[in-house]
């Protein structure tokens, strides 16, 4: 069975590390991307089982970039949750309409992240 692959797509590097640190134990395969361009790219490239998106990213928003997910064929089934300091309830509905199955706020608890990505693996 292949590895998971992992998408963490978020601009600033410490909260990259931050999620690579708390998902670590979990043995999946972390990939990385700095910005929403590079978040499609890799998406495309790599095609990964999840996607932890952030909302605040130059070049691409996360929104665009889960709208642009959704469109293309081989990556319209992958699972998105977005991980973002954007909490207020508009965005939230704007998340789940474009397809995201959880929403994690920053600051996040290790274990309450980890519990998200599992759980949103077996969905």
């Amino acid at each position: 069975m292949a590895p998971v692959k992992i998408l963490v797509a978020d601009d600033n590097q410490q909260i990259r590390m931050l999620v690579s640190a708390a998902l670590r134990s979990l043995g999946h395969e972390l990939l990385m991307a700095v910005d929403g361009e590079e978040a499609l790219k890799v998406a495309n490239e790599q095609l990964p089982d999840l996607v932890l998106l952030d909302v605040q990213m130059p070049q691409l928003d996360g929104f665009e970039v889960l709208s642009f997910l959704r469109k293309r064929p081989e990556t319209a089934g992958v699972k998105v949750v977005m991980l973002t300091t954007a909490a207020q309830t508009a965005d939230k509905k704007r998340g789940a309409e474009l397809g995201a199955i959880d929403y994690v706020v920053k600051p996040f608890e290790p274990k309450v992240l980890r519990s998200v990505v599992e759980r949103a693996l077996e969905f």
